[in-house]
């Protein structure tokens, strides 16, 4: 079992997705995916737009917390698994 620690000042969004997001554009299946994974996460101090960005529908497949880019920037890392599934900083 795994923790994975997300930076999320590290994760990318596309240009004006967070503006959208404020106005009110978030898909029912976003909220659902938010919801499921709300008992597994500790958001700490994430606010409602990020969660809501990270839990996005729209990316069919959600997010890959696992896998190597070289070059890439690092947005998290894997810890062994403690009390949460994942948990965001």
């Amino acid at each position: 079992d795994v923790t994975a620690v997300l930076d999320t000042a590290a994760v990318p969004y596309l240009d004006g997705a967070r503006q959208a997001v404020r106005d009110g554009y978030v898909s029912g299946g976003t909220r659902r995916n938010l919801e499921w994974v709300t008992p597994f996460t500790d958001f700490g101090t994430t606010d409602e737009d990020t969660r809501l960005l990270l839990a996005d529908a729209q990316t069919s497949g959600g997010l890959l917390v696992a896998g190597e880019i070289p070059g890439a920037p690092v947005i998290g890392e894997l810890r062994p698994r403690g009390t949460h599934a994942l948990v965001l900083r």
